[in-house]
């Protein structure tokens, strides 16, 4: 798979490197994010001296004898080994391990560490007296992955894990923002663009499976019936989730649009209070988010919380193949396909292109290029007042930003600008003449000359598609 991106990432490694004596990195994310891509990219680009042993889910003895063979061919490559050759016990292959990097640096990767806990619940105990009596001693950097990200949490990083503060870094790693998306389909629209990152966000392994010489429609057909398209929500979920049935019910609720906690219970027909200790740990999971209005005070006292799915591929899946399994597993899948023509532009307005606006904005803020230096960035809602799609607020100096999206293949109007300009009193908070406002309007077909000339005596940005496109692809 190509690489992409994920500077940051690598500068983390490059730093952790660097540091003298044996460290420990952790590395932990969702199925194909793309950890073992970063790893190998990094080890291979800086050539250093390493070895890369992937865990598998099998018996203990099968784990252990398969990382004792690695361990011994990196150390005498020309040796025939018995094909039941293993070291006895953990403790022994990590001793060895320790002598590999005695005097000289040696990178160890431990691929899919989860699997060994899943096996050997006693692992976390046995490298950390390893770790502490031997191994932090040497020129090792030892990283560890897993896909579970609840246990690697759980069992590597919390408090009561055996090898809480080992670790010298950690990394949850995140999907490619959506400016990377161009890197793998060059020759696509912006608006096109959008809308794969709608559909699957900015997993890599999901990105590959579009084929940039077909159409986005020959190729958003032929992802309904793709296995790892209908496989893979069931399969993130039962990874992290002890309860899967339950949690599946309630990301599906959501999918469907009932984001408050009581209209979630009604519909996946949970008690209120289960429904609220499944949504925290969702929470935890990064699989869903509780929003609240971007100028309230104090989110987390907030009553106006609402939960939004944050993967684009589970909302895609629970909106759009879900629904159609049946029909889609049997090969039939025009049904499907007509449900996505007939709703594919609502639900990329809707999710993917308002949250890429925003993250325009986050960007553009931190790069000091808005009249204001954003302390929150999201949307604002009233329990019976206006809907606004973006909203940056920094409190301290009385200045706020109002934003209105629009994907649609008409170009903004007037009564859009006026729209917005309308809902600003109902929106700022406290006395209007307080603040100093900021309007920015984003649209996928532009903007009309009479929308351009009502909106040029306010404080107003015009950003086209093009624009936002270009300046997230630069940042």
């Amino acid at each position: 798979m190509p690489f992409y991106n994920r500077k940051h990432e690598l500068a983390m490694l490059d730093q952790v490197y660097r540091l003298p004596h044996g460290h420990l990195f952790v590395l932990y994310g969702r199925r194909r994010v793309g950890k073992t891509v970063l790893l190998n990219h990094w080890l291979t680009s800086r050539q250093h001296r390493s070895l890369f042993w992937t865990a598998d889910q099998t018996s203990p003895t099968a784990q252990i004898r398969s990382f004792s063979q690695m361990l011994r061919k990196f150390k005498n490559p020309t040796q025939s080994l018995p094909s039941d050759f293993s070291y006895g016990t953990w403790e022994i292959a990590f001793d060895e391990l320790a002598s590999l990097a005695e005097h000289e640096q040696l990178v160890a990767v431990l691929d899919e560490f989860t699997y060994l806990i899943e096996s050997d619940p006693a692992l976390p105990s046995i490298l950390q007296r390893v770790w502490d009596h031997r191994l932090q001693h040497t020129h090792l950097l030892m990283a560890i992955t897993g896909s579970h990200a609840g246990m690697i949490e759980r069992e590597v990083l919390a408090y009561r894990s055996p090898l809480y503060n080992r670790a010298t870094q950690s990394l949850h790693l995140q999907p490619l923002p959506f400016g990377t998306v161009s890197a793998f389909l060059p020759n696509y629209s912006a608006a096109d663009r959008v809308t794969v990152y709608a559909c699957v966000g900015g997993v890599p392994q999901y990105l590959e499976l579009f084929d940039a010489h077909q159409s986005l429609d020959e190729n958003l057909e032929a992802l309904l019936s793709h296995r790892v398209m209908m496989d893979d929500a069931g399969v993130l979920l039962r990874d992290q989730l002890s309860e899967p049935r339950n949690y599946i019910a309630i990301v599906s609720a959501i999918a469907s649009g009932f984001t408050r906690t009581t209209e979630i219970a009604t519909m996946s027909g949970l008690e209120n209070s289960n429904v609220s200790k499944y949504l925290g740990v969702l929470q935890h999971l990064g699989i869903v988010t509780r929003e609240v209005p971007a100028t309230a005070t104090r989110p987390e006292q907030s009553k106006q919380g609402r939960y939004r799915i944050v993967d684009p591929y589970l909302r895609f899946y629970f909106r759009f193949i879900a629904t159609q399994r049946s029909n889609l597993e049997r090969g039939l899948k025009q049904q499907a396909w007509d449900n996505v023509r007939q709703h594919l532009a609502e639900f990329v307005g809707t999710h993917a292109f308002e949250e890429i606006c925003r993250e325009w904005v986050s960007r553009q803020g931190d790069a000091g290029k808005l009249p204001l230096a954003p302390r929150r960035v999201g949307s604002f809602w009233g329990r019976q007042g206006p809907q606004v799609d973006v909203v940056a607020i920094n409190e301290d100096d009385h200045a706020i930003l109002l934003g209105e999206c629009k994907w649609t293949s008409e170009p903004m109007g007037r009564s859009v600008v006026q729209g917005l300009l309308d809902k600003t009193s109902q929106v700022v908070p406290g006395e209007l003449s307080d603040w100093k406002v900021t309007y920015v309007f984003f649209s996928k077909s532009g903007f009309t000359e009479e929308a351009k000339r009502f909106g040029r005596t306010q404080n107003a940005l015009w950003i086209s598609l093009d624009q936002l496109d270009r300046d997230l692809r630069e940042s």
